[in-house]
């Protein structure tokens, strides 16, 4: 399995982070989780390509994690040499199916499945078992439907993306004894936002997960002025990396 960060960012787009996207790739599946705006160019920046996508991985529906949904199932319309010879499966929470035919109407159907099939699922607690991996969800402090997932591979190997949440014990369980844990932390320790982490519940959690490896992401400009490493280490020994666009792990 390997991750790479497409966009440690947030909503506030920077020369060194856009917003929030990750490609993981087990065996031969890419699978896209969230694509917020310009997740397509740096898939392209990746050597990787939107027609290469198998599933497409949703954890809420604010815009800097899913706008480039809308640039992927068009671009997917357009005739090019190299059509897309596979189908998408779009996986979101409570309400994905109802997003999509909204954006498809407001897009006069342009947006709709030429050349493949598209299949859409909807998850909050649960899983969804696949060839190559297995999906499981939880519901996190969030929004009312936000949701994390954990991704399985066959031969044992486990990531956990968080998406957008509070501290809360539903993403502490999920990620048990996890391999890596990609972890929001958007904010230093001297501020709090409802509905996001800072750097001590993001080490709060890796600890009290017992997660192998703490990837930290989805940082606000604020965050490029402190040591968020070291205030996340006041919580939690293990390793610890940040986010950084284009960076690749091995899982």
């Amino acid at each position: 399995m390997k991750l790479t960060i497409l966009g440690s960012g947030t909503g506030i787009v920077t020369a060194r982070r856009g917003s929030s996207g990750y490609l993981v790739c087990v065996n031969d599946k890419k699978i896209l989780i969230d694509s917020g705006s310009g997740t397509l160019k740096k898939l392209a920046e990746a050597s990787s390509s939107f027609k290469e996508i198998d599933y497409a991985i949703y954890t809420h529906f604010h815009p800097d994690h899913v706008v480039d949904l809308i640039s992927l199932l068009f671009a997917l319309r357009i005739p090019n040499d190299d059509d897309k010879d596979k189908n998408l499966t779009i996986i979101g929470p409570t309400g994905m199916k109802g997003l999509y035919q909204n954006l498809s109407r407001d897009f006069n159907n342009f947006i709709e499945p030429r050349g493949y099939d598209l299949v859409i699922k909807e998850l909050s607690d649960g899983y969804v078992d696949f060839e190559d991996f297995k999906i499981s969800s939880c519901l996190v402090k969030h929004l009312d439907n936000s949701i994390a997932y954990r991704v399985e591979s066959k031969d044992g190997k486990t990531l956990v993306y968080s998406g957008d949440t509070d501290y809360c014990k539903s993403i502490v369980e999920l990620a048990k004894d996890v391999d890596v844990l990609l972890l929001e932390c958007s904010y230093p320790k001297h501020i709090k936002v409802e509905g996001h982490l800072n750097a001590t519940l993001a080490g709060k959690i890796a600890r009290e997960s017992n997660c192998k490896k703490l990837i930290l992401t989805h940082f606000y400009p604020i965050c490029d002025d402190y040591d968020i490493l070291g205030q996340c280490k006041e919580e939690f020994s293990g390793d610890i990396i940040l986010a950084e666009d284009l960076m690749t792990t091995e899982i």
